[in-house]
């Protein structure tokens, strides 16, 4: 997981360099757990699909399994016992090199899991998301692609239609504004990690929706007041306070600091507004309340005084 991590660093500092340089000149077989949801004849759905990858970390109350979609893998980490029915489902992108597996052991998704969250982690192809930056331009293809899965899930799994969410981090974090600004019917709202929104990419206007971003003060591949066409993590939420229809002043909230581990949280938000930002004070390149190794160390701080995947989580499946 180390060397994987290290080259997606790296080649997320060349692609974010790149772009300021040219703006400046069907599915798996085996069960696993059930639940009682209903499908449209009447009989029960179950979380179900293949046998889950070797190295997934689990938790005692998590259960994974792995889904086909588009001949790509789609990795679910999932509760065990399955919950009760028609569940939100988060779709968690992953970063430039890395991998699902990689990526669910990075956010730690089996300890998320065993505490109610539903959570797939679907697979790029060549090592990068279809996003918009310069060398991943052939946006229909991912678009397409998550677009069938979250049509396979709502169809063969307990999963609520109206409360699919997309996250993802770094490279992950464009494709799912991408997608959320492609596709918002069908999403109840999405987060960005280490990303921001790109000049060229074109919002439909007509959909609000939730939006939540974190972003580190000290990140270095994208940076926080942006780089060329990366827009900055202020106007970035800007573009969807605008789009959610809000007016008035944003309020700057510091959190209460959880650990003593260099960094701190301004939580930015119009009150009563569906778009935040959460400005990670010396912040790095990270997903904040990861698990921190030693590769994560070498793109800055991971803040333990908050945690994006669960502060997202109940955000978006609160209503």
């Amino acid at each position: 997981m180390i060397s994987k991590h290290r080259i997606q660093a790296a080649a997320v500092c060349g692609l974010v360099l790149a772009f300021a340089l040219s703006a400046c000149g069907g599915s798996g077989g085996g069960a696993s757990s059930t639940d009682p949801a209903q499908a449209a004849g009447g009989s029960p759905r179950t979380f179900h699909g293949s046998v889950p990858p070797d190295n997934l970390r689990l938790s005692t109350g998590a259960k994974g399994f792995v889904r086909t979609v588009d001949g790509r893998q789609v990795v679910y980490v999932v509760p065990d016992p399955a919950p009760s029915p028609s569940m939100p489902l988060m779709i968690v992108l992953d970063y430039l090199g890395g991998n699902p597996t990689f990526m669910a052991d990075l956010i730690e998704a089996g300890k998320h899991a065993a505490a109610g969250e539903v959570l797939a982690f679907p697979a790029h192809e060549s090592g990068s998301w279809n996003n918009g930056l310069p060398s991943n331009t052939n946006t229909k293809v991912d678009i397409d692609f998550l677009t069938d899965v979250i049509d396979d899930a709502t169809a063969n799994l307990p999963v609520d239609g109206s409360r699919i969410f997309m996250t993802g981090y770094s490279e992950g974090g464009f494709m799912a504004n991408l997608f959320a600004c492609t596709r918002p019917d069908l999403l109840a709202g999405f987060g960005m990690v280490g990303a921001e929104q790109l000049q060229p990419t074109v919002c439909e206007t007509g959909t609000s929706l939730k939006m939540m971003s974190f972003h580190g003060t000290s990140d270095v591949y994208v940076p926080y007041n942006g780089l060329g066409e990366v827009e900055s993590a202020p106007a970035t939420l800007g573009i969807w306070e605008k789009i959610n229809g809000c007016s008035g002043q944003e309020a700057a909230t510091t959190l209460p600091t959880v650990v003593k581990d260099g960094t701190s949280v301004i939580q930015h938000q119009i009150p009563g507004c569906n778009a935040i930002l959460y400005e990670i004070v010396n912040g790095g390149h990270d997903w904040p309340g990861a698990e921190v190794t030693p590769a994560t160390l070498l793109d800055g701080r991971t803040s333990g005084n908050i945690d994006a995947t669960s502060t997202q989580w109940n955000y978006f499946a609160g209503g």
